[in-house]
């Protein structure tokens, strides 16, 4: 018998400031300005810089991790939460897998995630800002009166990024659009630099964005390596992108909550949420606790009824 299964670890909902989401519903995208601590941003950039020495070694990585790049100048490693604990703790934060939660409009587990280090190159290295977009599966969908699509994504600066950094490049607006127009405008947007932003803050910030949103790369200008990490998530009856299947052996030795988050073992049994306008402050995370704790409760309860009204009625599988 399938039963929802309530996801125990606490994210904040609302996660966003009422700015900060009508910004997202806007644009498409959002900047949370020092999401993460100055500790934290150290603890990845440590375990990022470690990742990358065990890889030029030589040395395996654990399988389903994978480099996606080990050239000079772009180092990346895709499917990541169990190669670090700082890794795991970016994608289960409570304000980042909560703000997803807000975009998606309801309970979300891990779609993707990778770290990566770019680095300056000769001039003229970069042609264009290599500017796309997730799946064309459609503009996404409104409820509530706020928009919201099946792909979102963290994007975690560890390192200041100013004008001359390569921030990522954004066409504000852009996730609205019909597939049929995603291409003329994608090759507008690299012309002209009226349509596109770039994205400028300080080490600890966290661009928020739907995957239907265009995005693309700056151009690194200055002498610094620009560092980050990406979490992506989508309800829990969408599969992982390719390649992005975690080790069910492994997440089976997490908390419930969190191997459901890994593994989306809710599936079809997704829990809708919308966020009410209303409601001008995002939630504390005591509060978050306290609700989870709640709903953890009831639902469990619930769950027990259902399954002994069930096997009374012999329909337990």
């Amino acid at each position: 018998m399938e039963v929802y299964e309530p996801v125990a670890s606490p994210r904040l909902f609302p996660a966003l400031s009422r700015e900060d989401r009508l910004h997202l519903d806007l644009n498409g995208y959002v900047v949370l300005e020092n999401a993460l601590d100055a500790e934290r941003v150290t603890d990845l950039k440590t375990a990022i810089y470690g990742l990358e020495n065990t890889v030029r070694a030589g040395d395996p990585l654990p399988a389903p991790a994978y480099v996606h790049s080990a050239s000079k100048l772009w180092f990346r490693v895709d499917n990541v939460p169990h190669l670090h604990p700082a890794f795991l703790s970016y994608l289960t934060d409570p304000l980042l897998w909560g703000a997803a939660e807000e975009a998606v409009g309801g309970d979300a587990r891990l779609e993707q995630s990778d770290v990566a280090i770019l680095r300056p190159g000769p001039s003229g290295e970069q042609e264009g800002f290599g500017l796309h977009r997730g799946p064309l599966i459609g503009p996404g969908w409104t409820q509530g009166g706020l928009y919201h699509f099946p792909f979102v994504k963290t994007l975690t600066l560890l390192t200041d990024v100013g004008p001359r950094d390569g921030g990522t490049v954004l066409v504000p607006g852009s996730h609205r659009l019909a597939p049929e127009a995603v291409a003329p405008v994608m090759e507008a947007a690299e012309r002209d630099r009226r349509l596109r932003v770039q994205v400028e803050a300080p080490a600890g910030s966290t661009l928020l964005f739907f995957e239907s949103t265009i995005h693309g790369s700056g151009r690194i200008e200055s002498e610094k390596d620009r560092l980050f990490i990406v979490g992506g998530y989508t309800p829990p009856m969408f599969q992982p992108w390719h390649e992005y299947d975690v080790d069910a052996q492994w997440a089976a030795t997490r908390p419930r909550g969190e191997e459901l988050f890994l593994t989306g073992g809710n599936r079809w049994l997704w829990q809708p949420r919308v966020r009410d306008l209303k409601v001008h402050d995002p939630e504390s995370i005591e509060d978050a606790e306290a609700r989870t704790a709640r709903q953890v409760e009831t639902a469990t309860a619930g769950i027990k009824a259902q399954r002994a009204a069930q096997t009374r009625l012999g329909k337990v599988r």
